[in-house]
């Protein structure tokens, strides 16, 4: 029955399963046609390949006139049953040696033309190649390779056609039976219209009404379209909202950037200005206290000026430490890095801070072994982060407590530890992340019982970061606080502020 006379079942089924097959049978073509094309290439660039391995292992033989170790070389090809025959010939262009496939009989025939040249024929590719040592032709080598690879390739591909295109007819001819008109013709109208909004991204788009809007319809092709539209209605607004919030959430950042920037450069600002009179007063203090230009009379006189050079040296200390945040919060602290003796490095700390551990009844134990390898660090740096925990250990420790240093290598890390323990005060759990806050405490009654800015931790993150290295902090209230810190043995990769 001619097609324009069936019913339009037997149309779009005919339709469909023409459609089905067509397509299968063009993909399958171009796949096959793509794959002959790759395989190709990829037989003649792996051919070539072959050919200048084996040169490069015959230059020797070349070098040298060894026939016996090029026959040997030669043999290589045995073990690819594709290599129909080789030969290698000298820099006279005579055969120097050859190859024939035993499996197939063959006897070699090496060509006359030495031409370098990659070729694919009917039956077999060829590639021909010159073997050049230090700039100076030594020799040319000759390869033949059959095309069993794709004559087995469009064999395998058009059985998967004629696999394929069955089962694809069955297929079209089972969904074409269930599908109608009335069926299809509004998803295919769905789809459309959502493919059309995954495209442009346009919300405003709305699928065509199916049935009677007022009337109701339990058609699930209508509940179907009017959800769809219902949704897209509130996606709608919701990407609105959204992008509002976006632009909303951009500007507060840049306020936020802008703030930060603002504060590291005004703290960079304020302290350079506060380290010039300071240097000032530490100085005439000291000249007070050495009396340089005579005697001062009264005791209080001296005890005065001492007050003063002590005060000043805390306050410029102070300030150091909130222009070396800044530098870093900024990414402009630098590092000089040099083999540190560690043991040296604590042993130095421990000197500077054995007076404040005197005065406070702490005492001071060092565990640190003598073979431990040199740190890649900034010795400086090195000395004022040990400084900044162990002065905290110190300062936190009651009288008749103990503060206990430990260096040692990790294993298998390619780290070393330095784990510094008090039994002082410590604290909650929940306030560790807030000691690592700039200008921050855990206990504000703290300020009152302990002197001190709270930048000390903050600056020691972040001059552990920069050397590569962590630090962290275990501790309880009542026991005390356990400070690890971990530096790589080896030098730090530089970030940005290095």
């Amino acid at each position: 029955m001619p097609l324009r006379r069936a019913s339009i079942r037997s149309r779009l089924t005919a339709i469909i399963m023409a459609a089905s097959t067509i397509s299968v049978l063009l993909t399958t073509i171009i796949i096959s046609i793509i794959g002959v094309y790759n395989l190709k290439v990829g037989m003649m660039d792996e051919l070539s390949l072959s050919a200048s391995i084996v040169g490069d292992r015959n230059t020797a033989a070349l070098l040298f006139n060894d026939d016996k170790l090029a026959e040997s070389n030669m043999r290589v090809f045995s073990a690819r049953s594709s290599i129909l025959q080789a030969c290698l010939y000298d820099k006279d262009g005579h055969v120097f040696a050859s190859y024939g496939n035993e499996q197939e009989n063959i006897t070699p025939h090496c060509p006359g033309d030495l031409h370098e040249r990659t070729v694919m024929g009917e039956q077999a590719l060829e590639v021909m190649k010159p073997i050049v040592k230090m700039g100076e032709r030594i020799g040319t080598i000759y390869i033949e390779s059959d095309l069993h690879e794709i004559a087995a390739y469009i064999q395998k591909q058009t059985y998967i056609a004629v696999v394929v295109t069955l089962a694809v007819l069955f297929v079209s001819y089972l969904l074409a039976v269930v599908l109608q008109q009335g069926i299809s013709k509004p998803v295919l109208s769905l789809a459309a219209t959502a493919r059309e909004i995954s495209l442009n991204k346009d919300y405003s788009i709305r699928a065509n009404p199916f049935g009677n809007r007022s009337a109701p319809d339990n058609n699930e092709i209508k509940v179907l379209t009017d959800s769809f539209n219902a949704m897209l209605q509130e996606i709608g607004e919701r990407d609105s909202r959204l992008r509002q919030q976006n632009i909303e959430l951009e500007r507060a950042r840049d306020a936020a950037e802008a703030a930060n920037r603002a504060k590291s450069q005004f703290l960079a600002n304020i302290s350079h200005e506060l380290r010039t009179p300071l240097n000032a007063i530490i100085g005439f203090s000291s000249i007070l206290m050495n009396q340089l230009f005579g005697p001062l009379g009264d005791a209080k006189y001296m005890e005065y000026s001492k007050d003063i050079n002590e005060s000043g040296s805390h306050l410029l200390d102070i300030i150091n430490d909130i222009l070396d945040l800044a530098k870093a919060e900024a990414g402009k602290l630098t590092l000089n890095l040099e083999e540190v003796h560690v043991g040296k490095a604590i042993a130095k700390c421990v000197t500077i801070l054995s007076d404040r551990a005197t005065k406070g009844k702490v005492v001071i134990a060092l565990d640190v072994p003598r073979n431990l390898p040199p740190l890649m660090a900034d010795r400086l740096r090195f000395i004022q982060i040990v400084l900044n925990i162990l002065s905290n250990a110190v300062k936190f420790t009651e009288e008749g407590g103990k503060v206990h240093i430990r260096a040692s290598l990790r294993e298998g890390t390619h780290q070393m530890a330095i784990v510094i323990s008090d039994t002082g005060i410590g604290m909650a759990k929940e306030d560790v992340d807030k000691a690592f806050q700039s200008f921050g405490q855990v206990d504000s009654g703290l300020n009152r019982k302990y002197e001190g800015t709270g930048l000390g931790l903050p600056l020691t993150k972040k001059l552990m970061e920069l050397h590569g290295g962590g630090i962290s902090i275990d501790s309880e209230p009542g026991v005390g606080t356990r400070v690890t810190l971990m530096f790589p043995l080896t030098q730090p990769e530089a970030p940005e502020a290095l």
